[in-house]
């Protein structure tokens, strides 16, 4: 176990902890971690047009996109907050704007039940015909992942293009790929990251999202204006629609279990630390928020991070984030086992519906624990589509 000194630089900090720990060099990403930067983008939120351009790609000056999913990937900012906060923008861009929230919830909602299985096919299996395509060459798929390596962030459209072109026409190990996206994204959640996946293998509705020159035509011309291939493209025609056999899933419904308490569980014991997780960060964290004289731990799972190896542009957005709240409260900040750490603590805390904070706390377990903020009440059913859960939720706005 290790305490770090949050006062010192960022660059300080990961050469000195985090030196074997990551996948890259240091990299700072497009994105400054902390509540203040998340309060101005939100507060400056302008989704004006938001319906027609968010699918742009190139110029970079065309998109549409909100920039706020690192915000809300770590809880600096909640969904529900982020929903009102659209109210007075007009019906269209308002529309598609929540619903995008909805799918972060969704996501969310699909982790809670299936855990760590859904490192596997969901739905649907699928018999991949197409040929493998040499990327090397490929203006498109290299500018794109060029950009996620040197500023932590792809929009949703090039998302689609890149889990796409790897899931048919790769080696057949989209989980390589995605893992790759998810260790540089400096929103990378395995929710919402892999939910987009089987969107697009198919997984989880029977039919593939295609990716073809065409779109890049389209959403980014210049891109094919300056390839080497423009004129031999190795991507002309839609993927084959790969052959689709169902999946029964075996599921276990017990609420509790999959979405934390609905009301604060507290012992008879009084906590004497806020336990913050990497999924809620922000000063409206409920453990946080309702025990202000309290100091706070934050820990670095050494071994998870081992086997991980994201980005340090992740952890650059995580140190600057940890640096302002330092400035408002007593911080600890250690890299080590939490449940070795937290065994020293009675500590109060945020459910997270990740299987990791429930492998340490059915350990170590929480003298209060607060549940999660949450966009749409918790389900007794296993959504095979997002339109069949959208259908059946009760939103807590």
């Amino acid at each position: 176990m290790s305490e770090i000194n949050i006062h010192d630089s960022n660059k300080l900090i990961i050469d000195k902890y985090f030196n074997n720990l990551t996948c890259d060099e240091y990299t700072e990403s497009m994105f400054s971690g902390g509540q203040s930067h998340a309060d101005e983008r939100l507060a400056n939120l302008d989704i004006k047009g938001y319906s027609k351009k968010r699918n742009n790609v190139y110029p970079a000056t065309t998109r549409g996109s909100s920039f706020l999913s690192p915000y809300i990937r770590h809880g600096l900012l909640n969904l529900p907050e982020v929903w009102k906060a659209v109210e007075n923008f007009q019906n269209e861009d308002r529309t598609k704007f929540r619903d995008e929230l909805l799918w972060q919830e969704f996501s969310r909602h699909l982790y809670a039940i299936l855990g760590k299985n859904n490192q596997k096919m969901w739905n649907y299996s699928f018999e991949n015909t197409n040929k493998a395509v040499n990327t090397s060459e490929m203006n498109c798929i290299q500018t794109i992942r060029n950009e996620l390596v040197e500023t932590g962030y792809m929009v949703n459209q090039t998302r689609m293009w890149y889990s796409s072109h790897h899931s048919f026409r790769a080696e057949n190990n989209w989980n390589r790929y995605e893992d790759f996206m998810f260790k540089h994204l400096v929103d990378g959640s395995r929710f919402a990251n892999r939910l987009g996946w089987q969107w697009v293998m198919g997984g989880q509705t029977g039919k593939l999202y295609g990716f073809a020159q065409s779109q890049v035509k389209n959403r980014a011309p210049k891109l094919c204006q300056e390839c080497n291939l423009q004129y031999k493209c190795p991507i002309q025609t839609w993927p084959d629609q790969s052959k689709y056999e169902p999946i029964e899933q075996k599921i276990d419904y017990e609420i509790k279990n999959k979405f934390g308490p609905a009301e604060t569980i507290n012992s008879q014991e009084k906590p004497s630390v806020v336990w913050l997780t990497g999924e809620s960060m922000g000063d409206d964290d409920p453990a946080l928020k309702a025990n202000p004289e309290l100091p706070v731990i934050f820990i670095f799972d050494n071994v998870l991070l081992n086997k991980i190896q994201i980005s340090t542009k992740r952890i650059n957005f995580l140190l600057d984030t940890l640096k302002e709240l330092a400035l408002k409260r007593k911080l600890l900040v250690f890299l080590g086992d939490p449940k070795l750490i937290l065994s020293d603590y009675k500590y109060a805390v945020t459910f997270a519906c990740v299987p990791k904070y429930q492998e340490i706390t059915k350990i170590i377990k929480p003298v209060v624990e607060y549940p999660t903020v949450r966009l749409a009440d918790p389900i007794s059913f296993y959504p095979r589509s997002y339109t069949s859960w959208k259908k059946k939720i009760k939103l807590t706005v």
